[in-house]
Order: C-alpha cells, then structure tokens, then sequence
C-alpha cells in the first residue's frame, strides 16, 4: 500500500472492523499477489559453522612457499642432512574428522596462538621423525622402524628440531601481524590427547611433504578457522599487493636458501709446470717436477677454476691442511 491513510480514515476503517461492514475475505481478494521477481528471504541458522574457501586466498599459497623454502634450509641445518619440504595440500575439515585421520606414530606439539590465545596443533610423521633422530646419532637413517615412545633423551633432541619448525612458521605469519606468536603448551603422540578444539571446530590445514633420505612423511599444521578470518582481507589483497611492493622478497629468499645448499670443490694450487707434448707423453712413474713454490708462501685457493682465496699448507693431526688467510678481490 503506498497511500498513507489519514487520521479519519483510519478511525473509519477500525469502526467497519468492529461493526463488521468490512469484508476481510474481499479485502485479500483484491490486494495484488506476489511479484515473482520478488527477491525472497534466505533461511540461515546462526550456528551452523561454515567452510571458508581457502583456494581464494592467493596471499596464503605465498606463505606457504615461502615457509617451506625456509624450513628445507633450516632444517637440513639442524639435522645435518638434507631436507626437502614442499607445499602440499591446504584444505578445510572438521578437527574431529581431522584427528580421526591421523594415525601413530606421529608427534603432535599443541600451541597456544597469541594474541587470539586459541589453539594450534603441529603434528609430524613418525617416519620421518624416526629417521632424523637415527641421522642425528649417526646411524644410517632407516626409516623402518617400529612404532615406540620416544625416550627422554629423544624428546630433547625433537623439541630443538621442533622449535625451529615453530620459529619458521611464527616467523612467515609475523607478515600479517608483527604480534603472531605460537606458544608451545605440550606435545603428544597419541592423537586422542591432542583434542584442544570442540570436534566440531571448522579448522583449515596446511600440509607439507617432507623427505629425509628415503623416509618420506608429511608437516600439518592446523589452525582454527578463526585465525583464518582475522588476515581473510590482507590474504586476499593486503599482503599480496606489499608483496608486489616488496619486490617479492619472499621468491629472493627462496632463491639464496637454495642457492646455498649447492656443492663447490675447492682446489688449493701448490704451483704450475709446463711442458710440451713430447714431454707429457714421455712421462713415467717416478718422473718428479720443481714447481718453483716456497711452501711457506701464500698458494691460491681456487673455485670454479677462479682464485677466490688465499691460503698457507700444513698438516693438523697428521693429515693436509690449509689455512684461508685472505679472500681474493675479484678483477673488474
């Protein structure tokens, strides 16, 4: 009705109402139907939890790559062999379907996330676990183990390979917030103890696969949904754009951490000799050369077949040795 009624009008219409000269059955017959085109109301139940789409987050794979850059050479570092972490799926799930799905050996650390103070979970495979304490302690890495509790010792060992697990990870979401912090409250291995979040908790999962020799095995780290919804605006333009700003320091990164982990061969040179080919062919055991070289002078430490250092020869434990006195300026 768009016509406003006036005073009168409305008196009117109560007292046909009360003495009943006014029809309502006639009244519903002539008032216009529903335009179908009318937009309709959408039934939506406030507690219904649901799933947030992680794939639109473009600034979430970002971290992602960048994390697990960082944990290969940090790790590989820590373990003394290599370590090769990669992206792997990023997924939403209910946490008790969740901790269905994880099965022992596995070894879980629960943290305390700050300032939401909610709850996260870091779990690792006891495979690969497995195999890095056998590298630590100098055995040959043999991922095939049986399912044990970790002694004392061991826990020590795996709270330092963890906390820089836990470094890293505070580290790549600190670009969010500077005030991001994971906390550890305790640590598991039987996955019923790790029930921190209501089973019905949406809970979005970042998973990694992990290579250590020949034990292959997966990084999850869990996060609430709620963690998710605090930096759903800068994961989806803020921080991509600063990384654009940036320059994309996080790929430059990626790149010197792997360029570090390349093998060079160093060749001390003790001295040249020519000759001709006559003189090449007609060499024989025994046959001996001056090399024109006091062994007390500095002898050039080359790298790819390019000075890079210089160094003095002599023998530590009865065994070669040099020492780097200088680094060669290279020649512009």
């Amino acid at each position: 009705m768009s016509q406003i009624l006036s005073t009168d009008e409305i008196d009117a219409l109560m007292m046909g109402l009360e003495e009943g000269t006014i029809d309502l059955d006639e009244i519903d017959e002539d008032m216009p139907s529903a335009s179908k085109d009318e937009k309709k109301t959408t039934p939506f139940t406030f507690g219904q939890k649901t799933a947030i789409r992680v794939g639109a987050l473009p600034g979430l794979d970002l971290i992602n790559e960048h994390l697990a850059s960082q944990l290969s050479f940090k790790l590989t570092q820590k373990v003394g062999r290599e370590v090769h972490v990669q992206p792997k799926t990023t997924t939403n799930q209910v946490f008790g379907r969740f901790l269905h799905t994880v099965e022992p050996p596995i070894f879980i650390n629960i943290l305390r996330v700050e300032p939401s103070q909610s709850m996260a979970l870091i779990s690792i495979d006891g495979d690969v676990m497995y195999t890095v304490l056998e590298g630590f302690f100098g055995g040959p890495g043999d991922s095939e183990r049986p399912f044990r509790n970790f002694s004392p010792f061991e826990m020590k060992v795996i709270d330092r390979i963890m906390d820089v697990a836990r470094e890293q990870i505070e580290l790549s979401w600190k670009k969010l917030d500077p005030s991001f912090r994971l906390v550890l409250a305790r640590w598991e291995n039987q996955p019923q103890f790790a029930a921190v979040m209501p089973l019905d908790e949406t809970v979005f999962l970042i998973t990694f696969s992990v290579e250590v020799g020949d034990a292959e095995g997966n990084i999850t780290i869990c996060f609430p949904a709620v963690i998710l919804e605090l930096f759903k605006q800068q994961l989806k333009q803020g921080f991509q754009q600063k990384e654009e700003v940036e320059g994309a320091s996080a790929w430059m990164d990626a790149l010197k951490n792997e360029l570090s982990l390349v093998r060079v061969d160093m060749t001390p040179v003790m001295g040249t000799v020519e000759m001709s080919v006559e003189q090449m062919l007609n060499l024989k055991v025994g046959d001996e050369f001056i090399l024109g070289t006091d062994m007390s002078e500095e002898m050039a430490v080359q790298i790819g077949g390019m000075d890079k250092f210089m160094c003095h020869a002599g023998v530590v434990d009865g065994k070669r040795a040099i020492r780097i006195t200088r680094t060669v300026q290279p020649q512009k």
